[in-house]
């Protein structure tokens, strides 16, 4: 939605980093707030959530250039990732846990890279068989057909 506002109006988003980071410790001082007041409810929870992808889009839009190559890659992938970081990285914290892994950090990092790792690396074993890509792409081949 925040990105096809983004699209839809123009919005230019270079030199925009001062904002960004009050954007963001705006949402950490109101994540503090919330946290220990206790207070709870989706409108809260969907503001919050609205306020820190503003925060992290406005100040990641200065470092376009740098990141370039690596976000073209990762924008190959998005409807992978999309579709199947859940089927990488819950299992991952199953395992995590069954080994007596706890660390929260080892969670996070472990969980983030295969989920975007594996659905990667899933994506180039079903585009190496036609009739597996249909499951990612269904368009491609329909076109084909039709």
């Amino acid at each position: 939605m925040l990105g096809m506002g983004i699209c839809t109006f123009n919005v230019q988003m270079k030199g925009k980093r001062a904002q960004g980071t009050i954007f963001g410790l705006l949402f950490i001082i109101l994540s503090i707030v919330v946290y220990t007041a206790e207070i709870s409810g989706s409108m809260i929870s969907f503001i919050m959530g609205l306020l820190a992808c503003v925060a992290v889009i406005l100040m990641v839009a200065d470092f376009e250039e740098m990141f370039s190559r690596g976000m073209d890659f990762l924008a190959k992938y998005t409807m992978p990732i999309f579709l199947m970081h859940t089927l990488f990285a819950a299992p991952l914290r199953s395992v995590l846990l069954k080994v007596g892994v706890t660390n929260a950090v080892a969670h996070v990092v472990l969980g983030l890279g295969i989920s975007f790792a594996g659905p990667i690396i899933a994506a180039w074993i079903m585009k190496k068989t036609k009739w597996m890509e249909f499951f990612l792409y269904p368009n491609k081949l329909i076109r084909k057909v039709s």
